[in-house]
């Protein structure tokens, strides 16, 4: 498959790149994704009109239906669809299958896919990058269930077991990292000192970068609203960083 280089032009740039921490990867490597704006044909038809005042919108909203129909008819027949020289699109199949067999295809399924021209390729040639966001990957808290009643809650039972769920949680093993109950004020915040947190670390259970399981100590008070802190220096479950980051949860309060 041919790629097209393009370049970072700062300000005189036309494109966006959002840069994310590749999670399986070792190192400091990102993949990028093209940020971009999609246009409706009623965009492009407005264009058309700028750029051709004498066209009408009637006329041409008519013929684009009729392609659409036929593209999808065409399809349907199992045919592949030149669409205006830029690409062809055509019916694939994803999947594999364990036996050579006929008559053995349930795993195997059908899907839409595009193949870009030469043309299509080289009017991307002059596009640049004007701008370049490089994405957070800190670990994240989605889900905390309460062991005791079996559900998803914020109400945490004391000398029960809390079970969080989300992504690169996993602790790292250094001294300096662990997870911690730290007192939340009345909007939420929580004291930088942490020696007076409560050290939770040595009652994990379950230690993945996708869950947590830990006994939730008798000393957590009743009624006292606290965060749940993740002191990690890896990055997905393997890799470590130089300095450990911090994760919190959502407000949780102690039964």
């Amino acid at each position: 498959m041919e790629e097209i280089k393009t370049s970072f032009n700062g300000k005189d740039g036309n494109g966006g790149l959002t840069l994310y921490a590749n999670p399986f990867g070792t190192g400091k490597k990102f993949y990028g994704r093209f940020e971009r704006d999609v246009l409706s044909m009623e965009n492009l038809v407005s264009r058309v009109q700028q750029k051709n005042p004498g066209a009408d919108e009637i006329i041409i909203n008519t013929g684009i239906s009729y392609i659409k129909r036929e593209i999808l008819a065409a399809l349907k027949e199992g045919k592949a669809v030149n669409l205006l020289d830029l690409g062809e699109l055509y019916i694939g199949a994803s999947g594999s299958v364990a036996s050579d067999s006929a008559s053995d295809i349930s795993e195997l399924s059908l899907t839409v896919k595009f193949s870009a021209s030469q043309v299509l390729k080289e009017s991307i040639s002059n596009v640049s990058i004007g701008k370049v966001v490089l994405s957070d990957t800190a670990s994240a808290i989605t889900k905390i269930f309460n062991w005791f009643t079996g559900e998803e809650s914020t109400t945490l039972t004391a000398g029960k077991n809390v079970i969080l769920e989300g992504k690169r949680l996993k602790l790292g093993t250094d001294e300096n990292c662990g997870l911690f109950l730290a007192s939340a004020d009345e909007k939420g915040e929580v004291s930088d000192d942490e020696s007076s947190w409560i050290d939770c670390t040595m009652l994990v259970r379950q230690n993945t970068p996708k869950k947590i399981d830990f006994y939730l100590p008798d000393t957590a008070v009743s009624g006292t609203a606290y965060r749940i802190v993740i002191k990690s220096n890896y990055v997905n479950g393997s890799t470590k960083r130089k300095e450990p980051v911090y994760t919190y949860s959502d407000v949780v309060t102690v039964a």
